[in-house]
């Protein structure tokens, strides 16, 4: 199975399960985990749950993804969007916090 380890601007390291197929935004926020922001609910409408990669393979990224990056000028490749990102295998990331 695979890992999702969040690297947050002050603490430790959090590593969280991560099922197959399972994206980044619903593995971050059951348990009351309410460190990222996703306005829409994840439905790829938004742009607020987003998250850089620091480690491993993000997966890759969809057409829906691909345009709401376009959308919103987001041109670094690490930074992806937790509701749309699916790793294949263990993965770190940032939670970027909007402004």
């Amino acid at each position: 199975m695979p890992s999702l380890t969040i690297l947050p601007e002050i603490g430790p390291p959090q590593t969280l399960p991560l099922s197959p197929g399972q994206n980044l935004l619903h593995a971050i926020t059951p348990a009351g985990r309410d460190t990222i922001t996703a306005l829409c609910g994840g439905g790829c409408i938004c742009g607020t749950c987003r998250v850089r990669v620091v480690e491993g393979d993000p997966g890759p990224m969809g057409e829906r993804e691909a345009q709401l990056r376009h959308q919103l000028a987001i041109t670094d490749p690490a930074i992806r969007l937790a509701c749309q990102t699916h790793p294949p295998g263990p993965l770190s990331v940032a939670i970027i916090k909007p402004r």
